[in-house]
């Protein structure tokens, strides 16, 4: 079981809790890293024990995150910031799920942003027409949307899909810049410069509702 490190500026020493989501170790603010090691090292056997006798609960890190419909495996090490190295995440020892959530999906919002922004040109250059402005939300019925105004907003949820599942949808919505409607013109349009319209559209139909950060999704 993992145990959670926290680290308190008052406190004076070290100390093992047993709570209802698991083992944690309070310790001063300026313990170093080999003491830590060493002080769990040394209750090995202790917290395995412990562990068993603990309702097993299944948490984000067991399940892994997924990047782009792929599930990686999570990694706790003494960073404090969410990092991913292409095979894994590295998750900051001091954080609960709360923590992990929240930031998983600030990350996600990042590369979502990075992701419209290095793929618009392609469609800027195919249908000659650029958004005013893009951004990254988080709908819960809507996978993207263009506004009256020019403005293009790209559901952070997409992250979850397979990169084709977001071409998909940044495609649709930058044909709105050009056709505002669903008319007969638009799905023309959207099929030529997007041909697997209709295999995106068949998948997000039948696995949209598993694109989930929140429990409210």
């Amino acid at each position: 079981m993992r145990v959670t490190v926290i680290r308190n500026k008052r406190r004076k020493k070290a100390a093992f809790y047993v709570t209802p989501n698991g083992i944690e170790l309070r310790i001063p603010a300026r313990l170093s890293k080999r003491v830590v090691d060493r002080i769990l090292e040394e209750h090995d056997t202790w917290i395995h024990e412990i562990s068993q006798k603990l309702p097993r609960q299944t948490s984000v890190l067991d399940k892994g995150l997924v990047f782009h419909g792929k599930n990686y495996p999570t990694k706790i090490d003494d960073g404090t910031t969410l990092r991913f190295d292409g095979s894994s995440f590295f998750v900051p020892r001091r954080w609960d799920e709360n923590a992990l959530t929240k930031h998983y999906e600030a990350w996600l919002r990042e590369r979502a942003l990075e992701y419209v922004i290095n793929q618009a040109p392609i469609y800027e250059k195919l249908l000659d027409v650029k958004a005013k402005k893009i951004r990254v939300g988080h709908q819960k019925t809507r996978w993207g949307s263009c506004s009256s105004n020019g403005t293009i907003s790209i559901n952070v949820r997409l992250m979850l899909a397979p990169k084709e599942m977001m071409d998909y949808v940044i495609a649709h919505e930058w044909v709105h810049l050009v056709h505002f409607d669903h008319s007969p013109s638009f799905w023309s349009t959207l099929q030529t410069i997007y041909p697997n319209t209709a295999t995106a559209k068949d998948w997000l139909k039948r696995h949209g509702h598993t694109l989930r950060l929140k429990k409210t999704d």
